[in-house]
């Protein structure tokens, strides 16, 4: 029975906050429902790091929807929203795969038993049985013969009819309903959050260290002739990129004449390369490094020039983040500007893995697993701020203002545009070519439900209405 009143009551919550309405409030609101219904079910989970974890990261990027609510902090509601769930369904996963076993669970949960032989738990002898069935036929039959019937009579009586049709039933809303139905398959999938079992036993199964096997003569030698050819590859590497690296040392040394033009290309393509020279480099190393190279007692050379390379490429990006930053100083901040300081942050993040992964002799699982843990956080925390008022603010003060592209950020940066009287002007919206984006309308954004609620729309309702009663008491 307790089942039944939560999957209702999670129904009549979902539509009641989501029916019609766009994110606001309403998304923290339902995230605190989910932590307290799933919490009251499993309580021993309460104290689980990773549950903790996802579940403050929903919370977080829920407040963010409502502060500012732009589309990163939306995704990456929905994202943290996948892997609380996939963490309540097994929380020693994975992240990825607990981002499967969050979906898994929100789609199919409820027919999780019809894939899997599901044991069911065990009740005292003594304890009340319910038979869930029987309750929904001792509703829905019922109901199914009233309506029947009361069609019958209508037709038949016009007196009956003519009441029926005086009865104003204008209040129920089919696609209300309808929502909640939504709102309540959704509660039953997730209220006992479900792990796709084979991909999860397999995950828990896998370590991250590498372990060592004895080898035969031939073995030996197949593996020495690998590390040979990873040394050769490695040092190659290493030569060419500190011919990059001179080149860039050489570029930097002529900005003054360099053009704004190719200084922008200059970091594009600046970023493109070292994507490609380093995920490719990386999977050469994960390659080499895949086995018993690692446990090889000659192998130092090959360790040494892997670790130069590590280094090589960590002044590659600082050479990229020095030409980012010249750009941003020259021409002001964008989001994609402040995209690429956020790619050479995770490159950060990927060389110091390889590292770890070679001088601890880790398998290429731990590399997958450590770094999708630090970019899911880098971008959880990423879509907390409100980049478009911080762009706005920058580019205002160091006069680098873009009239069409700081429109763009509309109504993110719409505070930041009011405190520089910009806001009246901005706000009409010039037509561009250049940036595609959903026009700003103010009155759709600022008359918003209770349910939507939003700091910024709130604030400036709130002016408006100051203005109003302003004009109003001049008169």
């Amino acid at each position: 029975m307790k089942k039944t009143i939560i999957i209702i009551t999670g129904g009549i919550v979902f539509s009641t906050l989501f029916y019609s309405q766009n994110l606001g409030i309403n998304a923290l609101l339902y995230s605190l429902f989910l932590i307290i219904t799933l919490f009251i079910n499993h309580k021993t989970l309460l104290f689980e790091k990773t549950i903790i974890l996802s579940g403050f990261a929903m919370l977080a990027s829920a407040t963010a929807i409502c502060a500012h609510g732009s589309d990163w902090s939306i995704f990456m509601y929905f994202l943290s929203t996948f892997l609380f769930l996939g963490y309540i369904a097994s929380s020693q996963s994975s992240i990825y795969v607990s981002w499967l076993n969050g979906i898994y669970t929100s789609l199919f949960g409820v027919f999780h038993s019809l894939f899997y032989q599901v044991e069911k738990e065990k009740k005292p002898e003594n304890a009340e049985k319910i038979d869930i069935g029987q309750v929904i036929k001792l509703v829905i039959i019922p109901v199914v013969l009233i309506v029947v019937f009361t069609l019958l009579y209508s037709s038949s009586n016009p007196i009956f009819n003519d009441v029926l049709e005086a009865i104003d039933f204008s209040f129920i809303d089919v696609f209300w309903l309808f929502t909640a139905a939504i709102g309540s398959l959704i509660m039953a999938n997730i209220e006992k959050p479900q792990p796709i079992q084979e991909l999860t036993k397999k995950d828990q199964e896998t370590p991250n260290e590498l372990l060592p096997k004895s080898l035969n003569d031939l073995q030996l030698k197949t593996v020495q002739n690998e590390s040979q050819i990873g040394f050769i590859s490695i040092l190659c590497l290493n030569l060419l990129l500190v011919f990059v690296l001179i080149t860039e040392v050489l570029f930097l040394t002529n900005l003054n004449t360099t053009q704004a033009s190719v200084l922008s290309q200059a970091v594009h393509q600046g970023v493109y390369a070292s994507i490609a020279s380093i995920v490719i480099a990386i999977g050469i190393i994960a390659f080499i490094y895949r086995g018993d190279v690692n446990f090889l007692k000659n192998n130092q050379n090959l360790r040494a020039l892997t670790y130069i390379w590590i280094i090589l490429n960590a002044l590659l990006v600082a050479s990229i983040f020095t030409k980012n930053y010249l750009y941003i100083d020259e021409h002001g901040l964008t989001h994609k500007r402040i995209g690429v300081i956020v790619y050479l942050f995770l490159t950060i993040a990927g060389l110091i893995t390889t590292y770890l992964k070679v001088n601890h002799r880790l398998n290429f699982v731990y590399l997958i697993r450590r770094n999708l843990v630090i970019s899911y956080t880098t971008l959880a925390v990423y879509g907390l701020i409100n980049w478009s008022a911080i762009i706005t603010e920058h580019n205002i003060v160091e006069e680098k203002v873009s009239r069409v592209y700081l429109e763009s950020l509309l109504p993110q940066n719409a505070l930041v545009l009011k405190e520089y009287n910009l806001y009246d002007d901005y706000k009409l919206q010039t037509k561009s070519n250049i940036y595609y984006y959903d026009h700003y309308n103010e009155q759709e954004f600022i008359n918003r439900n209770w349910q939507e609620f939003n700091w910024i729309a709130h604030q400036l309702k709130q002016t408006n209405e100051n203005i109003s009663k302003e004009t109003a008491a001049a008169k």
